[in-house]
């Protein structure tokens, strides 16, 4: 009987409450107050939260462990800041449906580890409403999808109201989806690989993405601008996108970025360093002005710049089109000092 008494004793002991700790916190989110409650035992840590508004006191948000949300827990919470709350799993995500509201994220204490380079925290993401905050699924999924990132993560792009998820699939392989938001619905727009190796300068992406509610298949290429040195570049007045005139190791590029939310390279000269002694570019300077040409099969294009202005003139069977540019960063004039191995100078 005494043996029993002391396992029963040994056993419970193995479970007792290490500390508990109940925070009262004002300066979360404005206009609310957030009780924390956090209890560790040496097998777990159980958590609790509960946010409040201010005006109503109605209870807007309730998440975890409820069985530690007791009366005299909250009579003895101790009022903090924020930020003085150790190992906390909750935090104000941001405006992820775009309705004015900020949105909040909450991490499980539980870490599972699924063989990635880090461990992952799954995450419940609560949508603002005008009722208190509900439980998005869908968002959370978004949210929970991005491999390889500690607890998920994704970027909110308010101006083009998406949502962006980015996954690694290894040293050079990025896989990235773009979802539009709707309530606390999320749906997926885009989706494509990113293949960082293919050929330097230039990443080659491959994916799908939704128009007109189908599913069309491309292929293009990117470009990761704070890798070049940029000598000019310029958006073109009727919105189609930007020229970029860049150099990496003694060739200089030139690349057409598309005006979408996207902003692959439709057309790039050369598209890839192996191809260099075969595109060639000729320089001229006139006084002021200065002329860069070059020929892709039968289409001509002549980047220009004057004193007025700067552009770029596409000539296909003789039909020029001048696309005029703006927001000029850079200049031709860099070109008369400099020395490429694919540019010839008159």
């Amino acid at each position: 009987m005494k043996l029993k008494i002391l396992m029963l004793f040994i056993i419970s002991g193995m479970f007792t409450v290490k500390a508990q700790k109940a925070y009262v916190i004002h300066d979360f989110m404005k206009g609310h107050t957030l009780y924390f409650i956090q209890q560790k035992t040496d097998s777990e840590t159980k958590e609790y939260y509960k946010l409040t508004d201010d005006k109503n006191k109605k209870t807007v948000l309730e998440f975890g462990a409820k069985e530690l949300s007791k009366p005299q827990l909250n009579k003895i919470a101790k009022e903090v800041a924020f930020k003085s709350i150790p190992e906390n799993n909750i935090r104000i995500l941001g405006d992820v449906n775009f309705d004015g509201r900020e949105d909040i994220v909450i991490h499980e204490t539980e870490i599972n580890d699924d063989g990635c380079y880090t461990a992952q925290a799954t995450a419940h993401v609560f949508i603002n409403t005008e009722n208190g905050f509900v439980y998005s699924p869908s968002i959370s999924e978004v949210y929970n999808g991005a491999f390889c990132v500690r607890g998920g993560s994704f970027e909110i792009d308010a101006k083009k109201k998406r949502i962006i998820t980015w996954s690694a699939g290894g040293a050079a392989l990025h896989v990235c989806a773009y979802y539009s938001v709707l309530g606390k619905e999320a749906k997926m727009v885009a989706n494509f690989e990113e293949e960082g190796y293919y050929s330097m300068p230039y990443s080659k992406i491959i994916g799908k993405k939704m128009e007109n509610n189908k599913w069309v298949s491309f292929t293009s290429l990117s470009l990761y601008e704070p890798e070049v040195h940029k000598l000019l570049s310029f958006d073109t007045k009727n919105g189609k996108g930007k020229v970029i005139l860049f150099n990496v190791d003694n060739i200089l590029y030139y690349a057409f970025q598309q005006n979408d939310e996207y902003r692959f390279i439709s057309f790039a000269y050369p598209s890839s360093a192996e191809k260099a002694d075969k595109s060639t570019f000729k320089f001229k300077k006139q006084n002021t002005d200065y002329e860069l040409e070059f020929n892709s099969g039968s289409v001509k294009y002549l980047v220009y710049e004057t004193t007025s202005g700067v552009g770029i003139k596409i000539n296909v069977n003789e039909k020029i089109s001048d696309w005029q540019g703006m927001t000029k960063e850079g200049s031709l004039e860099t070109l008369v000092n400099n020395k490429f191995s694919n540019v010839t100078k008159n």
